[in-house]
């Protein structure tokens, strides 16, 4: 079973995975943000793309599972609200360059040859004075924190992310401790912290 199809049964398999409201820390550091055109990536059940688009967001969202977007595409319906859902893998979609005054990476961890080829394209798709926000498990979580992936090749911690901004000014870069109970839906088992990876940063 690819991963495509496995994701496609996690989402089919419950009314909503993670959690409706958007992640609490993204959606701290996103609020102050003027509204203009964003890219949520690997956007699941799009609840991130959701709150966006209820901020005034012109969005475009990415996942590779359509059942996913599908549970995303039916909430926008009932809550009116209008995004670009795009059913397609990272590692293969051609990304607009320079156009997205918003992009944001939350918990896509693959391979770290994978993230070689969309990281660097997701990089050149914001556009001069845009953000991007990166939030995902980091390293340290395997000993330290709770839940997420146990594989370091998936998780890339500050210093693996930070030397690819180099026309970015790093409003953050940091350790954040979340603690899970308040942001379910990342496969955290039991309550305690886990420790995520955070990079927000403004390209000049």
């Amino acid at each position: 079973m690819d991963k495509r199809q496995r994701w496609n049964e996690r989402y089919a398999a419950t009314g909503l995975t993670w959690s409706a409201g958007p992640n609490e820390l993204f959606a701290e550091l996103a609020a102050d943000i003027p509204p203009g055109r964003a890219l949520d990536v690997a956007t699941g059940e799009g609840r991130n793309a959701l709150w966006l688009a209820g901020q005034g967001w012109q969005v475009d969202a990415i996942d590779f599972s359509d059942v996913g977007i599908d549970k995303g595409r039916q909430i926008a319906a009932e809550r009116s609200l209008e995004i670009n859902w795009i059913v397609a893998d990272v590692n293969t979609h051609e990304f607009e360059t320079a156009v997205y005054d918003l992009v944001t990476v939350l918990y896509l961890h693959t391979s770290a040859e994978e993230r070689a080829g969309w990281l660097p394209a997701l990089i050149q798709s914001v556009r001069p004075g845009g953000q991007l926000i990166y939030i995902g498990h980091d390293p340290a979580n395997i000993e330290k924190g709770v839940g997420g992936p146990q594989d370091p090749a998936v998780l890339p911690g500050v210093e693996d992310l930070a030397p690819m901004l180099v026309d970015f000014d790093l409003k953050r870069a940091e350790i954040y401790q979340r603690p899970v109970n308040s942001d379910p839906g990342h496969g955290a088992a039991g309550d305690g912290v886990a420790l995520d990876t955070l990079v927000w940063a403004v390209r000049r």
